[in-house]
This record gives C-alpha cells, sequence and structure tokens, in this order.
C-alpha cells in the first residue's frame, strides 16, 4: 500500500483532537499501522511493535486499534483471515485489493468506481458517502513469480 497516500500528521490531529493523550507507543503503532503492506492484526501489530519497545502491553495495543477504526484512520478487511486484519483508510473512495497469495493490500485506481457511484447518485437520488469495495486475486509479482 502506497504509504505517501498517509499522512501521518492527520493521524496524530485527529487522535488530538479527539482527547486521546499520545506516548511513544502509540506513535510506534502509528507508525506501524500507516506504513504497512499488508493487512495487520492487533496482535501482529502488538509483535513487530515489541521489536522496538519490548514492554509494550497487549491491551494498549488493542486500544489503539479500536480507536483507530473508531476514528476511520484504519477500516477491517472482511473476509480476510476472520475479518480481524486492518489497513489505512483513504481520505477518498478506494478499491482495496488483497493478493490471496503473498497477502499484499493495494488500493487501486479509483475513477471507474468514482464514476459508478456518481451514476448511482444521479439515477437514484441518494447521496453515497462511503464504499467498502475489496477485491481479492493474485498480484502481478505473484503472477509473475509462478
Amino acid at each position: 500500500m502506497p504509504s505517501k497516500c498517509i499522512n501521518v500528521e492527520d493521524w496524530l490531529n485527529a487522535l488530538d483532537a479527539s482527547g486521546f493523550r499520545m506516548t511513544a507507543v502509540q506513535e510506534t503503532l502509528i507508525d506501524i499501522f500507516a506504513h504497512s503492506d499488508f493487512p495487520l492484526s492487533a496482535e501482529q501489530a502488538w509483535h513487530v511493535a515489541r521489536q522496538s519497545r519490548p514492554k509494550t502491553g497487549r491491551a494498549t495495543v488493542y486500544r489503539m486499534v479500536e480507536k483507530l477504526e473508531n476514528l476511520g484512520l484504519i477500516r477491517r478487511v472482511h473476509g480476510y483471515q476472520g475479518c480481524s486484519h486492518f489497513v489505512p483508510t483513504l481520505p477518498e473512495l478506494m478499491m482495496l485489493f488483497i493478493c490471496q497469495s503473498c497477502g499484499r493490500a493495494d488500493y487501486l485506481d479509483s475513477q471507474p468506481l468514482q464514476d459508478l457511484i456518481h451514476q448511482s447518485e444521479d439515477s437514484s437520488g441518494h447521496h453515497i458517502t462511503d464504499s467498502r469495495l475489496q477485491l481479492f486475486g493474485v498480484c502481478t509479482s505473484c503472477q509473475e513469480n509462478a
């Protein structure tokens, strides 16, 4: 997932605005989730965090995941390893692609989705504010290595 799309400062500002007290451990967790190329579970994030901060508590990670999800900064990947994994949420509506071979997550060009949403709004009169389209398949790297 292109980390250039994730603005960590926006995450920090959103957490600050919600009254969340930021610690070095939470900043480490933000960095882990914001820059991962793969969907992460709270348990996986805990293991990664403990590499640089060995005293990181499991409960701290689970609370942080809950807070990030509630603020819309990360989103749950449904249909992937028990729906307990998360990826960063991007500010615009985009299609999430998960490689079933290597597990890599990537956001795809959203223009076709945007066009479809606008057509649906025009024909139905509904105003669509969010989309959770997830696609599963095999990425180009895994196809080349097969």
